[in-house]
């Protein structure tokens, strides 16, 4: 199994939550298949243990992983180390397919030198996201990052810690209120490519901002938003 080829070399290729469409989505596993390939970017979904610690998945409770529906946040790390999650590729319970730290997320980032993108979950509480800024610097990352949220008072502090150039909002529903929102705060823009338009591209290319699109796993539409001159394209398949 591979990845899907694009015909029109694009630099901003982000492999989203690593390499997802082969590797079992925020796992090692998944991070190290992306990295070992052309992407730009990765990738991960940001939550945290019952003992507050940084880990990385985009679930709730483990019932998506092929297990009982138990509640992710309720569980300490070394607690949430021992649940086996489902293996991609056989379908099969993995011991070696687990829920891994966030360390473990940006030293594999660092090691291969891969553009590093942070979305926030929005169960997140301010004082987990009030730290996020010495955490990372505590593991040597000061640069090559962004940070992606759909909570607008989630923006309101990251802004407070970070500059707003490294900022994503992540937008539902996009209307005038949405572009002015990025421009007034000087916050780049996150837009699932059903919604996205060329026009909010170039408008806010304009003001200096950029754009993600994702998650495109289709080649055709992968390379009509490049076409539209997208910043950065997430998926979990093309390259």
């Amino acid at each position: 199994m591979n990845t899907i080829k694009i015909d029109k070399y694009f630099r901003g290729m982000v492999a989203n939550n690593g390499l997802s469409g082969i590797e079992t989505e925020n796992t090692i596993f998944s991070f190290l298949a992306a990295a070992n390939r052309s992407y730009y970017g990765i990738s991960c979904e940001l939550s945290v243990s019952k003992d507050n610690l940084y880990i990385v998945t985009g679930c709730d409770s483990l019932l998506k992983y092929g297990m009982l529906n138990l509640d992710i946040p309720s569980f300490s790390y070394n607690e949430l180390k021992k649940f086996a999650l489902v293996d991609r590729k056989t379908g099969d319970l993995n011991e070696f397919v687990f829920i891994p730290k966030f360390e473990d997320y940006l030293s594999i980032c660092k090691a291969y030198r891969k553009f590093m993108f942070i979305k926030i979950k929005d169960s997140l509480d301010v004082e987990a996201i009030n730290g996020l800024d010495v955490f990372l610097r505590e593991q040597g990352v000061e640069e090559n990052f962004s940070l992606i949220a759909e909570n607008k008072k989630h923006l309101q502090v990251l802004k407070k810690n970070f500059p707003g150039n490294v900022l994503y909002y992540h937008a539902r529903l996009v209307d005038d209120d949405t572009l002015d929102y990025c421009q007034k705060h000087g916050i780049n823009l996150y837009l699932d490519h059903q919604k996205l338009k060329r026009d909010y591209i170039k408008n806010l290319h304009l003001v200096g901002l950029k754009v993600i699109t994702g998650v495109v796993n289709d080649k055709e539409q992968a390379e009509k938003m490049i076409k539209f001159d997208v910043d950065f394209l997430f998926t979990n398949i093309l390259e």
